[in-house]
């Protein structure tokens, strides 16, 4: 082991590295998530984004309907009396977060 120089800046690259492989995967989850959004407008699709800050990212949407399109929901309406009426019909989830988030990837490339 005596003669074992360390490089210099080597945790710094590896930061850097490990930062960049970070960004990457960020954009293919994101990628993914519009690939598998469905298309009624084009809305939903458009406005998925991501941001990251440090060793946290978020990819999402600001849109107030995009979670009962990942889960499904309950049809209601809103009558006239100011009441939430549901009609009994069920609006199908249609998953495309979540499986972009769980898409077995590989480091260096797609699984």
């Amino acid at each position: 082991m005596a003669d074992y120089v360390e490089e210099p800046g080597w945790r710094e690259q590896i930061a850097a590295d490990v930062r960049d492989m970070f960004g990457k995967l960020v954009g293919d989850i994101l990628e993914d998530a519009k690939r598998l959004a469905p298309v009624d407008t084009g809305r939903l699709r458009e406005s998925l984004d991501s941001e990251i800050n440090g060793d946290t990212a978020r990819i999402g949407t600001e849109l107030n309907y995009a979670l009962y399109v990942e889960e499904g929901h309950r049809v209601a309406y809103r009558g006239a009396d100011g009441q939430v009426h549901y009609t009994g019909a069920v609006v199908s989830p249609q998953p495309y977060l979540r499986p972009a988030l769980y898409r077995k990837r590989s480091i260096g490339g797609d699984a």
